[in-house]
Parts: C-alpha cells; sequence; structure tokens
C-alpha cells in the first residue's frame, strides 16, 4: 500500500542505470599516453565493466606518460600491450591537441586509423575534469584529421555528478558492452 508515500521508487524498463552490462569478448581499449586524461577515464571503464582492459603503453619523451597515476599502477597487472587493442579511447577536453602532446597525439589517431582501429570518442564536460564546449575542438584538432573525417562519428559526452554513470554505460556500448 503507497497511499501514505509521498514519493515511489521509479524504475523505467530499458534505463541505462539498471543496465548491468559486460564485454562478452575480451575488449582492450588503448589510452594514448599523449592523450591527457584518456588512461583515467579508461581506467574508471575498466573499474565499472568486466571484460574491459587498459591499455597505456608508454610513449617514450612523452610528458604526459611521466605523469601517470595511482590509479594506473593499480591497474598494471590488467594492462596489455598496444597492439593487442581493439579499441582507442580519444579523450576530448580543454587539454587535448596541446603543444607536444598534441602533435604526438595526432600520430597516434593516424596511426590508428591506418591500423583500422575504432576509435571510440569520450567528450568531457565537466569543468573540474577539464571540461569544455565541443567547438573547441573544431579550432585545436589539426585540420588533416577533421578533413580526413574523424569528427563524422559522435562523441560521447561525459557529464559530471549523477550523470556520469549513464555516460560510463554510453561508452561501454560503443566499445562493444
Amino acid at each position: 500500500n503507497f497511499l501514505d508515500k509521498t514519493s515511489l521508487p521509479l524504475c523505467v524498463p530499458g534505463e541505462l542505470e539498471s543496465q548491468s552490462l559486460v564485454f562478452s569478448k575480451q575488449t582492450t581499449v588503448w589510452a594514448s599516453p599523449a592523450n591527457p586524461g584518456a588512461a583515467e577515464l579508461a581506467c574508471e571503464l575498466a573499474s565499472a565493466f568486466r571484460g574491459l582492459t587498459v591499455s597505456n603503453v608508454a610513449d617514450v619523451g612523452s610528458s604526459a606518460s611521466a605523469r601517470q597515476s595511482m590509479a594506473l599502477r593499480g591497474l598494471a597487472r590488467r594492462t596489455r600491450r598496444a597492439d593487442r587493442a581493439t579499441h582507442m579511447l580519444l579523450y576530448l577536453n580543454q587539454n587535448t591537441w596541446l603543444e607536444d602532446d598534441g602533435e604526438r597525439l595526432a600520430e597516434h589517431v593516424k596511426q590508428a586509423r591506418e591500423d583500422k582501429l575504432k576509435i571510440v570518442m569520450a567528450h568531457e564536460n565537466d569543468p573540474a575534469l577539464g571540461g569544455c564546449q565541443f567547438s573547441r575542438f573544431f579550432e585545436t584538432t589539426p585540420q588533416e584529421l577533421i578533413a580526413g573525417g574523424l569528427y563524422t562519428d559522435l562523441a560521447k559526452s561525459c557529464f559530471p555528478g549523477r550523470h556520469r554513470k549513464v555516460s560510463l554505460v554510453l561508452l561501454a556500448k560503443s566499445l562493444g558492452a
């Protein structure tokens, strides 16, 4: 009897937050060390969804590779070489495509495309994590990549707070969960 209740729990069949996703086949996402924040997001995904492993093979000379977080070291046992990756995670935030790491990242994206590695893009919207307007990437992305159709596929938005879980589910689905 719910007559004396002021609110009721609501569950909508098929809603993303209630889905329990796993990867049915081994999936390895590669996070370029030249892509600031990509490895952390990949680790967040791997922690949330069984069957996903992260590759963050160091790029010699990259300033990003010197900034490995504790989360990355904790996932070292689940890390594979980049040549075994099934996907590349391209994390788009205010630090993407900048300076030397930006040039190195552009080379990594070109190589991934040549190797027919599926690129899954995540657009950060949380200001605390470097979120910015998507239009920024039309100014900072190398024109060669834009002209080559990099942004033809839609990036999945990563929102903060209570929407973060839904963002992760959408990314996991893009990776094959």
